[in-house]
């Protein structure tokens, strides 16, 4: 049973169920109908989302002083990346994605990844 959930001119969205012993049931496709509109909302916020995380700032598009590398560790930082996922990213070890948090830390007087991504978030907006 297939269940699409986004369809637009460049792309299709679905689940696929297979079973081998039994077909689905009118109660199992009656579920997954009611739960389509929602799957398919889902699918389109979390799309949405990773579009606005990733666009570009230009460097210094916010009031912090923070260097253009600096700026773009903390654009993924905000996306919720790692250290490793930065360091991948970026092209850089992960103990240089460190560093540049060691100081970002101290320019914004913060402590914290997440208070430096508050910091970082409120100043963008």
């Amino acid at each position: 049973m297939a269940v699409p959930i986004h369809v637009d001119s460049r792309s299709l969205v679905s689940f696929v169920f297979n079973r081998s012993k039994r077909d689905f049931s009118d109660r199992d496709r009656a579920c997954l109908e009611v739960m389509r509109p929602h799957l398919g909302n889902l699918y389109r916020l979390t799309r949405a989302l990773d579009e606005a995380r990733n666009r570009t700032l230009p460097c210094g598009t916010t009031d912090l002083p923070l260097t253009c590398r600096e700026h773009e560790v903390m654009r993924w930082l905000a996306a919720g990346k790692t250290d490793r996922d930065i360091a991948e990213i970026l092209a850089i070890s992960p103990r240089t994605v460190h560093k540049h948090l060691q100081r970002i830390y101290e320019k914004l007087g913060v402590e914290t990844r997440t208070a430096a991504v508050m910091r970082f978030v409120n100043a963008r907006h």
